[in-house]
């Protein structure tokens, strides 16, 4: 090594020249050992160090580098008296009692200083010694030990506060007051404060008093609620834990949530289902896209959101199905509310079944379908000619499959029995039939099982005797709850019925459904409710059998492929559901009339009730009016 080529550059003082004299002095010194490399790299890594450092202090006041230096003197001071005592005490009695501006030196000295005692306290928090680390983990494992067994088996959640107090030790309750407890002096100066809002504002405790009564029975008012529901699942065979605790309906439930059930808007956070083959028809063109404008005129729009819709259709010169890119927008005005929706597209849906599949991945995909439920069909071929009401018996299993998909949103799983109850309610075609002695009826054949069946349901020849049948159905149907169809429910439950119709694949696939529904009834799995032994497995399997010979009826070549059935009985759906759109206007037009004749009465409920009934005495065109 060369010392005074390092000497010459510690003379010279910044940190460059020390950084310059080490790095000479490797690269002049190549024999040097490898010991006394580390020691130069050693000290050029240290000078790096204390250059970083010098630049933090230099940033720091004048001011906070005194007070810096002598609380470092304060406490080497503090050690020097036990051996000193004259000289600390001097030097003590010496100091300036005010502040001034360093010098160059002065400031110099400080920031060397500085850096000497961080060098130290990093030294020093390096050299802790082993046995006292390994004695501080140990007593950390030992209070975490502690913790441990003293809380095992407790349930915070459910625990009472004084029980999980009393199992802190006194330091943890100190520490636990300290932290998240008010003092008593706070309480003391939170009840002196309530008590000038007393005197100074009664009025405003007596409104708040309403306000947190009425909040209170709200409160009262969802808890009842949601137990009623606890009871019902119950009834209804789901399964509700109970800790023990209380209500297990109500657990972790705020006032919040409790509000938001009793005003119904936890349902918004059910996701509305979309039917299948509403969109199968939306890709297929038989949707049309429309401009539809609502003005808000009074009890029109009370009664039917849909009375005073004026519908702008766009048509085009082609037969083709039209889109709704050829729609234009329509300038909304200040009274209108403008909306572009999917309406039924009446025109196309009056052509031939055959000539709605146009497209040929179409073609392939209804063959396809076709294809697949005729090998899974296990009813014998149909050999005689069906029962003229064979078809609307369909349509209205058909209509109640898509009532069911609508009110229960899609959901036909959850509660098969109960599905099938609703069925059964709604369409009477598919009531079970009467037993019979005789053994052969399970495996009657198509022939046989249609004039079975034309003995126990009414003699229907068309569409609109079947649809007041199942209107009047509906009166008895706990699905609505003892009223009738309201008008708009029924238009749109006779738009999903053309839809469905309008290809033999949809009609078997909403069947496949109900037979899966079925299929959870009678397998042996099922653990579901049993509601008072209403349907056997005889009765079950006797319906299954119909859904079996609906299928073989619906992919009969003869009477449905290559027939017009379908078609005809499409198109008396399209004519009942313009005639329902008509009466929808006319019924709010009479209900208007009635208002002005009973001023002062509820004249729309009783007008409505009225009609009901005199529309129910006949059993043919139910709430239906003939076209002009």
């Amino acid at each position: 090594m060369q010392p005074p080529l390092l000497l010459l550059g510690m003379l010279q003082g910044p940190e460059s020249f020390y950084k310059s004299a080490v790095m000479s002095e490797l690269q002049s010194s190549p024999a040097a050992t490898s010991q006394d490399r580390k020691k130069m790299l050693g000290i050029l890594d240290r000078f790096e160090k204390q250059a970083v450092e010098e630049e933090q202090l230099l940033e720091l006041s004048d001011e906070e580098l005194l007070s810096r230096t002598q609380r470092k003197k304060a406490v080497t001071g503090s050690v020097n008296n036990v051996d000193h005592p004259e000289t600390s005490s001097k030097s003590s009695m010496g100091a300036p009692a005010t502040l001034r501006k360093l010098t160059a030196l002065e400031r110099d000295e400080l920031i060397r200083e500085a850096i000497e005692e961080e060098e130290r306290m990093v030294k020093d928090d390096g050299q802790i010694d082993p046995e006292d680390k390994e004695e501080m983990e140990r007593m950390m494992e030992q209070e975490y030990q502690s913790f441990v067994s003293r809380f095992a088996g407790v349930d915070l959640d459910h625990e009472s506060f004084e029980s999980i107090w009393a199992r802190l030790n006194p330091e943890e309750q100190r520490e636990f007051s300290e932290k998240f407890m008010v003092s008593k002096s706070a309480d003391l100066d939170d009840q002196d404060q309530d008590e000038d809002d007393e005197n100074t504002g009664s009025t405003t405790m007596d409104v708040d008093g309403q306000e947190l009564g009425t909040s209170h029975e709200e409160e009262l008012e969802a808890k009842s609620l949601l137990h009623d529901m606890g009871e019902t699942l119950k009834q209804g065979g789901a399964h509700v834990g109970n800790t023990g605790q209380g209500d297990p309906m109500l657990a972790d439930l705020d006032p919040e949530d409790l509000r938001a059930i009793r005003d119904a808007e936890i349902a918004e956070l059910v996701t509305v289902w979309r039917p299948w083959w509403e969109i199968e028809a939306e890709e297929s063109g038989q949707l049309k896209k429309v401009v539809v404008s609502k003005v808000p005129d009074g009890e029109d729009s009370e009664r039917l959101g849909t009375a005073s819709a004026v519908v702008n259709e766009v048509l085009e010169a082609s037969s083709t199905p039209r889109r709704a890119d050829n729609i234009p927008k329509q300038a909304p005005t200040s009274s209108t509310v403008v909306l572009e929706q999917f309406v039924l597209d009446e025109e196309t849906m009056l052509r031939p079944h055959k000539g709605l599949v146009q497209s040929m991945d179409d073609v392939e995909q209804e063959t396809k379908l076709l294809s697949k439920s005729r090998e899974q069909l296990t009813m014998p071929p149909m050999v005689k000619p069906p029962h003229p009401s064979l078809i609307y018996h369909i349509c209205g299993l058909l209509f109640s499959y898509a009532a069911l998909c609508r009110v229960l949103n899609g959901d036909l799983k959850e509660e098969p029995e109960l599905t099938l109850s609703y069925v059964v309610e709604i369409c009477p075609f598919f009531a079970p039939p009467p037993p019979t002695t005789s053994s052969s009826t399970l495996g009657r054949t198509s022939a046989g099982m249609a004039t079975a069946d034309s003995q126990h349901v009414p003699d229907v020849q068309d569409f609109e005797t079947t649809l007041a049948v199942l209107q009047r159905c509906s009166l008895d149907s706990r699905l609505w709850k003892g009223d009738t169809v309201r008008l708009d429910m029924l238009s749109l439950l006779l738009r999903d019925l053309t839809l469905v119709l309008a290809r033999p694949s949809r009609c078997l696939r909403c069947i496949q459904e109900l037979k899966e529904v079925f299929a959870l009834l009678r397998g042996p799995s099922y653990q579901g409710p049993k509601r008072q032994g209403r349907y056997t497995k005889s009765m079950l399997h006797r319906l299954y059998k119909k859904l079996e010979f609906y299928e073989s009826y619906l992919l009969s070549e003869e009477w449905i492929m290559n027939s017009d059935t379908l078609d005809r009985v499409r198109t008396e759906v399209v004519i009942a559901g313009i005639r329902v759109r008509q009466e929808m206007i006319g019924w709010t037009q009479e209900l208007k009339n009635v208002s002005r004749l009973l001023p002062g009465q509820d004249s729309s409920r009783s007008a409505e009730a009225g009609l009901a009934r005199n529309s129910l005495q006949s059993t043919k065109k139910v709430l239906i009016e003939e076209l002009p």
